[in-house]
């Protein structure tokens, strides 16, 4: 039986850790959430025929998936107490091949999954919810390989990753009340969490990369 990870001093140790960050976690998600509005409205505002329209929505996709793991990237390092620059938000660019197809094998599988029904798929979103972040402290590694641990790292986990999910439920209503500008001081919150959880699980199982 897997022991329970104190969700509560977890967020208290990640709300302090945040506040030393070198580098404002407002203003490197402000930026992050710049970059996705200028992605929607570039999809929006260029006009031309369907064709064009799915190139262009393809192409959004993929640099969001790269945003993400440069948001990652950063998040990690204020985990490290790293001082982290905001050009660090573009750093998944240099293995941005892996980062899709990470994203495109783990979509496959997760919709197969969903195929059989809704929670089977609930639960693979969970079982491969780490393989980002296995890609993004380690960018040597297979995509397969960071996958497969993510499977291992989350096994006897996915509750308690669930009920974490949970806890933000209300902050998440409260944002979309503030049109998501409460989203500059959540989405790292929300981050750092996440990546916290990783650390304990990966200190727990004993599978990871421990730069």
């Amino acid at each position: 039986m897997t022991k329970p990870i104190d969700r509560a001093e977890m967020k208290a140790q990640t709300r302090k850790l945040l506040q030393t960050a070198q580098v404002s976690p407002k203003g490197m998600t402000a930026l992050y959430c710049a970059c996705l509005f200028l992605l929607s409205l570039l999809e929006a505002l260029i006009p031309g025929p369907e064709l064009v329209s799915t190139f262009l929505s393809i192409l959004t996709t993929l640099a969001e998936w790269i945003l993400a793991a440069g948001f990652a990237l950063y998040c990690m390092d204020i985990r490290r107490r790293e001082r982290s620059e905001y050009a660090v938000l573009f750093d998944g660019f240099s293995f941005a091949g892996k980062i899709i197809l990470l994203s495109i094998v783990q979509y496959i599988f997760v919709f197969l999954w969903t195929l059989l029904f809704i929670v089977p798929g609930i639960v693979a979103a969970y079982r491969y919810r780490f393989a980002i972040l296995n890609l993004c402290e380690n960018p040597e590694i297979g995509v397969m390989e960071a996958i497969n641990m993510s499977k291992a790292q989350t096994a006897g986990f996915k509750w308690q990753l669930f009920v974490l999910d949970l806890s933000f439920i209300g902050w998440a209503l409260l944002a979309s009340l503030t049109l998501g500008i409460l989203n500059i001081w959540l989405l790292p919150y929300i981050a750092q969490s996440n990546i916290a959880f990783f650390q304990e699980i990966k200190k727990a199982k004993g599978i990871g990369f421990f730069p």
